[in-house]
C-alpha cells in the first residue's frame, strides 16, 4: 500500500488493497487528488470510450425513434425520448437491484452500468434538456454525472470514497435504486396516454410509484445522516473536503427534486392519481401540444427520466 499513499497523497489506513500497480504514476500537484482528474487521467480510456460508444447508440436510436414516430403515431409521436429513458432507468434499476442483492460486484457497476447511464444523461441534455432549456432537468442530469462519472475507475472511486473505494462503488448503487421512480413514471405515463377508460393496472402502477417516491424521501436523508455524515473526519484526513461537500450537495439536491414532484403529484390529490380519466388526444400534427404540460395533470407525473 506505500506505493497508494505516494501516487495519490492519502495516508495508509484505508481497508482496501486494489491493484494500484496496473495505474501509471499520475502527475504531482501541490494541491489533495481531485477524484474527477485522477478518473480522467489515469491513463486508461476504456471507461471513457465505453461512455463515448454508449451515447452513440444512445443518439441513433433516438434519431431512429424520430424517423419514425410518424408511422407509429400518438404517444410516442409527442414524447420520442420515452423509449431511451425507459431503457436506462429499468436498466441502471434492475442493474443497481441485482447487483446490490448477490453481493459488491463493483467491475461490472464500473465497467458497465455507470457508463450505460452517464451516456444516457449526456445524450438526454444533447436532445431534450438543451432545445427546451430545461434548467432543472439540466441539473439533475450534471449532478448525477459529476457525483458517478469518478466512481467508474477504481483510482477514482478510492480518492472520492476518501480510501474506501468498496463503500463509493455501494453508495452510487444504492442512489440508483431510486431509478425504479422512473422506470415506473414511465409506464404509468405510457398507460395514461393509450387507455381509454380505467384498468386496475393503472392504480397498481400509480400505487408502486408512489412508494418509490416515499422510499426517496426516506432513502437519501438516511443516506446522507447515517453513511456519508459519519465519514468528514476520514474525508477531512485525506484533504477531500470539497469531495464531501458535493457528496451531500448532489444527495441534497435529488432529495428536493423529489420533494418537488411528490408536491406536484399531490397537488391534485390522490384519488386522481390513482384513478385514470379520460381525456383527449392531441393531434400528431398538433405542434403546440407540449407533454411537460399535461404531465401534471392527473393522469400523469413530472418527467424524471
Amino acid at each position: 500500500m506505500s506505493g497508494v499513499s505516494k501516487l495519490v497523497d492519502i495516508p495508509q489506513y484505508a481497508p482496501v488493497d486494489w491493484p494500484w500497480g496496473a495505474f501509471p504514476r499520475l502527475p504531482r500537484t501541490p494541491w489533495a487528488p481531485s477524484p474527477w482528474r485522477v478518473a480522467l487521467f489515469d491513463g486508461d480510456k476504456r471507461y471513457e470510450y465505453q461512455i463515448c460508444r454508449a451515447l452513440g447508440i444512445y443518439l441513433i436510436i433516438h434519431c431512429v425513434i424520430l424517423c419514425l414516430r410518424k408511422n407509429v403515431g400518438y404517444p410516442l409521436s409527442v414524447r420520442p425520448t420515452i423509449v431511451c429513458g425507459t431503457l436506462h432507468a429499468m436498466g441502471t434499476a434492475i442493474g443497481a437491484t441485482v447487483l446490490l442483492a448477490v453481493g459488491n460486484h463493483g467491475d461490472i457497476w464500473q465497467r458497465k452500468i455507470l457508463p450505460f447511464s452517464i451516456s444516457y444523461f449526456l445524450a438526454d441534455i444533447i436532445w431534450y434538456c438543451l432545445p427546451h432549456r430545461d434548467i432543472t432537468m439540466s441539473l439533475h442530469h450534471l449532478v448525477m454525472i459529476g457525483c458517478h462519472y469518478p466512481i467508474g475507475e477504481d483510482i477514482g472511486a478510492y480518492v472520492a470514497g476518501a480510501g474506501r473505494a468498496e463503500w463509493c462503488i455501494w453508495l452510487s448503487m444504492v442512489g440508483y435504486l431510486s431509478e425504479w421512480t422512473t422506470a415506473l413514471l414511465n409506464v404509468r405515463w405510457l398507460l395514461a396516454h393509450t387507455l381509454v377508460h380505467h384498468h386496475l393496472s393503472f392504480t397498481v402502477i400509480s400505487l408502486c410509484l408512489l412508494m418509490t417516491y416515499i422510499f426517496r424521501l426516506v432513502l437519501f436523508p438516511y443516506l446522507i445522516v447515517f453513511h456519508i455524515f459519519p465519514r468528514y473526519a476520514e474525508y477531512a484526513q485525506t484533504q477531500q473536503v470539497l469531495t464531501f461537500y458535493i457528496m451531500v450537495l448532489g444527495h441534497l439536491v435529488v432529495l428536493q427534486l423529489s420533494i418537488q414532484w411528490v408536491a406536484l403529484i399531490l397537488k391534485f390529490g390522490l384519488r386522481k392519481f390513482l384513478i385514470f380519466a379520460p381525456k383527449s388526444i392531441p393531434s400528431d400534427s398538433d405542434s403546440k401540444f407540449d407533454w411537460r404540460r399535461s404531465a401534471f395533470s392527473a393522469n400523469t407525473a413530472p418527467r424524471i427520466d
